[in-house]
């Protein structure tokens, strides 16, 4: 590893606030399986990490979200949960710490843009906090939390009651309805990401015309950002027709 990127690696610590006792286990949180693959002497990937540090992100922010938030249920724990460790969401963390300049990566990925690939990027983050916890030998679970919803904090919508207000395949249904008198589709266009977190990409169709696109953590969250698209893009045409 060469200087410049050992420099990258100290900057990352400075952002996340950690510096690693064993640096080893960093090297490998920043190691993309494509880099791995093309050495001569084997090499350690992160995707091990990664399988480990899903879990420990579902865990800190589970966790963290009930004690901020005792009286919500289950299924919107679940939801808020989903919007903050999305692959969207976590990409954009790992942008913010600029977690890309510090990847190993294949000749392949580095020609096709792999530091800036959602995927590759919160893949990597989720190897980054697994990292933190092997580090940690799992005894100090509270700097551990403090880590990485530290990260996170900041995601969380300024009111989570609106939040949960709105059924946005509703609305645009009825909208639809009275305007139209037809009824909203919705199409599956494309999934991305591992099979532990998969990004759905859906459509909202109205007489077979895409209105609105949306991606999210399931299907039915998808639908939801498509619909609430579809009816921001149907209300603002309404506006402008009415000047």
């Amino acid at each position: 590893m060469n200087k410049n990127m050992d420099s990258h690696l100290d900057q990352l610590c400075e952002q996340i606030g950690y510096q690693f006792k064993d640096r080893s286990l960093l090297r490998q949180a920043c190691t993309h399986k494509s880099y791995a693959n093309e050495q001569l002497k084997k090499c350690s990937d992160n995707e091990r990490l990664e399988f480990l540090g899903d879990a420990v992100l579902d865990l800190v922010i589970s966790d963290v979200l009930m004690e901020l938030f005792p009286d919500l249920p289950e299924g919107g724990l679940t939801k808020l949960r989903a919007s903050l460790v999305s692959e969207t969401g976590l990409s954009k963390i790992a942008e913010a710490i600029d977690l890309g300049s510090c990847l190993l990566l294949g000749k392949g990925e580095e020609l096709t843009g792999g530091r800036h690939k959602k995927s590759i990027l919160s893949s990597s983050l989720e190897a980054l906090i697994a990292a933190v916890y092997v580090d940690l030998q799992k005894e100090n679970w509270s700097l551990v939390k403090r880590l990485v919803w530290e990260l996170f904090q900041d995601e969380l919508p300024d009111n989570v009651d609106t939040f949960f207000s709105h059924d946005y395949k509703t609305d645009l249904q009825e909208y639809v309805q009275k305007r139209f008198g037809t009824t909203t589709t919705y199409k599956l266009l494309n999934t991305y990401g591992p099979d532990h977190q998969k990004l759905f990409e859906v459509v909202a169709m109205v007489d077979n015309k895409p209105c609105g696109s949306g991606q999210g953590t399931s299907k039915k969250q998808a639908e939801q950002f498509a619909a609430q698209e579809a009816l921001s893009h149907f209300l603002k045409t309404d506006e402008e027709a009415n000047k």
